[in-house]
């Protein structure tokens, strides 16, 4: 697994410089604008570069001399899921010390806040690959990108538009839910436990079944 995991690291720092400069811009212009949706942005993104390490697994015709080694296709798929979730993490963690240094500087801190914005990030990070890697091990990088560029032009495009248009700042809105904290973060962290296994179930009987 250490191996993959490796793999997967080299691919995706070696194949996608310039979109992790982009992630520093979102954040900037978060803060600048005093638009949080933009900073929420930063998980997603991280999280989506996996799936770029399947197009080049296609291309340099990984998947097939991978069937070489003694490793079991659940392990790669795992290998997938698992960086895919340890770049949401990092995402959400970055999202919160960006909410945190913010709210210390503007001298007002809710922590409730603070970590509703550390799931929500979690959450939309998995999202997309979630629904991408099964698509894209069943039918392919090529066709699959066609759902993947559907649901990242939904979260990037659709959903900042809608907050921005809005007279009312998304902090404002989310702070709204701090009187339902609890059960925000358990449905939450719930949805996407769910979301996660179930994907990777069906990741895994797909490409166990898939002839390479």
């Amino acid at each position: 697994m250490k191996g993959l995991l490796l793999k997967e690291s080299l691919v995706m720092i070696k194949n996608n410089k310039a979109s992790l400069l982009i992630i520093p811009i979102f954040a900037v212009i978060g803060i600048i604008n005093k638009q949080m949706m933009f900073i929420l942005l930063i998980p997603v993104l991280l999280a989506m570069l996996p799936l770029g390490t399947m197009t080049y697994d296609e291309i340099s015709r990984w998947n097939f001399y991978v069937q070489c080694m003694p490793v079991e296709k659940k392990r790669i798929v795992s290998s997938k899921y698992l960086t895919v979730v340890i770049l949401a993490l990092a995402g959400a963690f970055i999202v919160g010390c960006i909410k945190l240094i913010y709210d210390i500087a503007a001298g007002e801190t809710d922590h409730r806040v603070i970590i509703m914005m550390i799931i929500t990030a979690f959450t939309l990070g998995l999202l997309v690959p979630c629904i991408s890697i099964p698509l894209n091990l069943k039918f392919g990088t090529a066709k699959g990108r066609i759902f993947y560029l559907i649901f990242t032009g939904i979260i990037c495009g659709v959903l900042p538009s809608m907050f921005l248009s809005d007279d009312k700042n998304f902090t404002v809105k989310l702070a709204k839910l701090t009187g339902h904290f609890s059960v925000f973060s358990i449905i939450s962290v719930a949805a996407v436990l769910v979301l996660l296994a179930v994907s990777w179930t069906i990741s895994s009987m797909i490409y166990e079944h898939k002839e390479i």
